[in-house]
């Protein structure tokens, strides 16, 4: 059996992959509006973060520390239905990045951190193990309407905010 050295050199972590073309907001938008219905706004605001966003990752790989760009975290608040894991998916394909969706409620303080690296795993999987790739990748946690503190009566050890998970992740 033949070995495919592109897919080896990238296991390595040999390929440098970087969003090579960094769409306009614009550009983004209008591609997004070819798959989301509705969500005008969202739409926008996402496309001008996730631009930005790459921009400040590429001037970072540049060695162009010297320019700052603010960075963006994105956070989509809406109804069932209502497009989010869309925006987030067709994202991915335009900006050709691996995807990787994840649910909230396992991410849990008591959940195994072996849960919480299959996420990560997920992303790399996506990326053919690519490790540069999956580091320009677009890593979506789901449900974390779910994981809200359901009851006053909290044991004072209990980590309600999630920092715990947060700082594994």
């Amino acid at each position: 059996m033949p070995v495919d050295h592109r897919q080896e050199k990238r296991r390595r972590g040999g390929a440098r992959t970087e969003v090579s073309h960094i769409p306009t907001p614009r550009t983004i938008k209008e591609k997004l509006d070819q798959y989301v219905v509705g969500q005008g706004r969202a739409k926008k605001v996402l496309s001008v973060a996730v631009h930005t966003h790459y921009k400040r990752l590429n001037l970072a790989d540049q060695g162009r520390g010297d320019i700052e760009v603010d960075k963006s975290n994105i956070l989509l608040i809406g109804p069932t239905g209502s497009g989010k894991t869309l925006l987030a998916q067709t994202l991915a394909r335009i900006l050709d990045v691996p995807f990787a969706i994840g649910d909230a409620t396992t991410l849990t303080e008591a959940a195994t951190s072996a849960r919480r690296r299959n996420l990560l795993l997920k992303l790399l999987h996506a990326a053919d193990f690519d490790i540069e790739a999956a580091q320009r990748g677009i890593v979506y946690i789901d449900e974390v309407d779910k994981i809200a503190k359901t009851q006053q009566n909290v044991s004072i050890t209990r980590d309600v905010s999630g920092e715990g998970v947060q700082q594994a992740l």
